[in-house]
């Protein structure tokens, strides 16, 4: 393979030993830039990393100041089984003073980009599937499947280098089509197998043309095909978005001319119409009109798919001057709270409000069905969420996964409806 991947030369720049070159398939030792933790539920956990380390000698933690411990799923704490084990993981790290993020900051994800924990060129560790988010500021972020304990005593993990295929999109979206349904489109056109143990760039005009909040939507979406890390390589608007963000310097990679793709898909984001994710799987998608009409019991906007700005704007619009159905729970759940900040300043919560929507504070709410908006059996949901699995936000549960504008047309109707006739 000619030349190497931006990804991979971040790979490079964080590896020790530090390799020459590499090729997909190959393990690096790697030190990243920022280990994040999640302040869970278990507090057995805890006392098993406490005794691995007392035991493997290690006081101080060696990533003690790149350690960044949240707090997003059960947050605020719902049950007191849940609140004991995030007091458990509170104490762990503020007793080798480490700052935990508050509870209502929002996800992961999201708060790590927007306070500039995380940066172009940056190696990001963190246990969570949808860590590949971080990727549309031209990060390596890949989800752990393990290296916890080596994180914690070594400050290092192994890593193997992924191979690189191309989304390119090109085109302009249609009125009452976004960029969610674009994300879908894609994840239905490749599986949830598409990019298995691969990393995934996106590019083409269409990437070009859109803002931060769209390119975490792709980026995020990476996951439900199976890479392992997505990316946008960054440009002037990624620059404009990190300028006034970044804690510390950062460097952007190149690709090389030469490099050579794993495999190429292409995609024409102006041929879509309004799309739907049906029940059980992110990839079982569809054109949203042959399921309009199907009735629904709640409607959900919010997740690390689609819980910025730009979906909350998306959902005000149409919900302007209207009111969520009699019938319908409509629960807002923003990504975090400068989206939270951002969103009452232009009004748009008002506006959510005066719709009788149901607006939380910023955390991940309903999408891991932990709180916030579980289904009762039986119930019908369609969501902005990340995932639409069985039990995902309640047992025998249907959820229907959509753009925030779809979603927010839905809860007007109490059934799926399109949001175009709510957007002239």
């Amino acid at each position: 393979m000619g030349g190497l991947h931006a990804l991979h030369k971040m790979l490079i720049e964080h590896a020790h030993p530090r390799p020459k070159g590499v090729a997909p398939g190959e393990f690096l030792e790697i030190e990243p830039d920022v280990f994040a933790v999640q302040v869970a539920t278990n507090a057995e956990e805890v006392a098993r990393l406490e005794a691995d380390l007392a035991e493997l000698g290690v006081g101080e933690l060696p990533l003690k100041d790149r350690i960044f411990p949240f707090t997003d799923h059960g947050a605020p704490a719902p049950t007191a089984g849940i609140a004991a084990g995030q007091k458990r993981w509170r104490d762990f790290y503020r007793a080798r003073g480490i700052a935990v993020a508050d509870p209502g900051a929002g996800i992961s994800h999201l708060i790590m980009t927007e306070q500039g924990i995380v940066l172009p060129g940056s190696v990001v560790a963190l246990r969570d599937s949808h860590t590949p988010t971080m990727g549309a500021v031209g990060a390596f972020a890949a989800s752990l499947a393990g290296g916890t304990l080596s994180l914690f005593a070594l400050g290092r993990y192994w890593l193997d280098v992924p191979r690189v295929k191309l989304v390119r999109i090109e085109g302009r979206l249609r009125k009452g089509v976004f960029g969610r349904d674009v994300a879908l489109h894609i994840n239905g056109a490749l599986g949830q197998r598409g990019a298995l143990g691969s990393a995934v760039e996106f590019a083409g005009s269409f990437v070009r043309a859109l803002g931060m909040d769209l390119r975490f939507t792709l980026c995020n979406m990476g996951t439900e095909i199976g890479a392992m890390a997505s990316y946008v390589q960054p440009d002037d608007v990624t620059l404009r978005w990190v300028k006034d963000r970044a804690k510390r310097a950062f460097r952007v990679f190149d690709t090389d001319s030469g490099f050579e793709y794993h495999g190429v898909h292409e995609f024409d984001a102006s041929t879509l119409d309004p799309q739907v994710a049906a029940p059980h799987a992110p990839d079982n998608v569809r054109p949203l009109a042959e399921v309009e009409g199907r009735h629904i019991d709640q409607a959900y906007l919010g997740s690390c798919a689609s819980g910025r700005l730009e979906d909350i704007a998306a959902a005000a619009a149409v919900l302007k001057g209207r009111k969520v159905h009699s019938e319908v729970r409509f629960i807002v759940t923003p990504g975090s709270r400068e989206v939270l900040k951002a969103a009452t300043r232009l009004g748009y919560i008002d506006v959510l409000h005066e719709a009788n929507a149901i607006v939380t504070s910023a955390n991940c709410g309903a999408c891991p069905g932990l709180h916030g908006g579980i289904l009762a059996p039986g119930e019908v949901a369609i969501a902005c969420n990340t995932r639409n699995f069985p039990g995902r936000m309640g047992p025998n549960a249907e959820i229907y996964l959509a753009s925030p504008a779809s979603v927010a047309a839905s809860a007007i109707e109490g059934r799926i409806a399109s949001p175009l006739k709510y957007l002239q």
